[in-house]
């Protein structure tokens, strides 16, 4: 009788990629949410509908060598482990601190920029659990665990010489068209954010990443051209895929038209934004 051998994988890093506007319904916020609406929430969720992650070649090398997986989710990326039959703390191909994971970035959306609270402007995103060496003075931040209540903000973005230092890390036909940088060491500047211990076995306590970019929010104006008003929000709204603000008092609005009640206000698509004064707006012709 021959034994069958089974190979045994262990996640060695999580990320998960989030965004509040598929996440967020209308007012109501994603982490704020119970579990069962969160999972409601992600049931309809993809990261892959606005976003392409995608191994170095020296990355997919690496991942070969050490045995390793790389598998996406609907809201999560995970890398695996090949580890030993004895320890499933010990990888089965020896892993070193100085090793690392570098993945190119890019928005698959056309309207990324519209629905999303940043300030891109041809920036690079750079998130990684290592602070590299610039040329330029900046500020750096470590990429967010899940266990943050924090959202994506300028911070992870570089540009000029700091940004062409960062794109030394890709493959030079791959810094064409590239967003950001997913960069991972297995022993970063912080204990809590590394993967591997310094004998080489992975922790018990494996970070999770997190990604979580946060919506647009603009000042929503109202176009009736047929009765020749324009009317705008008071403040500014967020913009979500999915639920409904209502806009239905006068104190919604500067300058409400008389018998409000005879028209519907729609919330507006991200496809329409105007900046006036450096200040969003979405039109909405009613």
């Amino acid at each position: 009788m021959t034994m069958k051998a089974t190979s045994t994988y262990r996640p060695i890093f999580t990320l998960s990629i989030l965004h509040n506007y598929f996440l967020n319904d209308g007012e109501e916020l994603f982490s704020s949410m119970g579990d069962d609406k969160k999972e409601e929430q992600l049931a309809a969720y993809h990261w892959q509908d606005f976003l392409n992650i995608t191994p170095t070649a020296k990355t997919m090398e690496m991942l070969n060598g050490q045995l390793m997986i790389l598998k996406p989710f609907s809201n999560q990326l995970m890398v695996a482990v090949k580890v030993t039959s004895d320890d499933d703390r010990v990888p089965y191909v020896p892993l070193d601190g100085d090793q690392q994971f570098v993945f190119r970035l890019s928005f698959t959306d056309p309207l990324f920029d519209n629905y999303t609270n940043l300030e891109r402007t041809g920036a690079l995103f750079y998130f990684s659990n290592k602070e590299p060496l610039l040329p330029e003075s900046h500020h750096f931040n470590t990429i967010h665990t899940t266990n943050q209540e924090a959202t994506v903000t300028n911070r992870y973005l570089f540009n000029g010489e700091n940004k062409r230092h960062l794109l030394e890390f890709l493959d030079q036909e791959n810094t064409i068209n590239t967003d950001g940088i997913l960069h991972i060491y297995m022993q970063g500047d912080h204990t809590n954010k590394s993967l591997i211990i310094n004998d080489g076995r992975i922790k018990d306590n494996l970070p999770h990443f997190k990604i979580h970019f946060d919506n647009q929010k603009t000042t929503w104006k109202y176009i009736h051209q047929r009765d020749g008003f324009e009317t705008e929000t008071i403040k500014e709204w967020p913009l979500t895929r999915f639920g409904f603000i209502t806009l239905d008092k006068p104190s919604d609005f500067n300058s409400p038209p008389g018998n409000l009640d005879k028209y519907k206000f729609p919330n507006p698509s991200p496809k329409q934004i105007k900046f006036i004064a450096n200040k969003p707006y979405s039109e909405i012709f009613i």
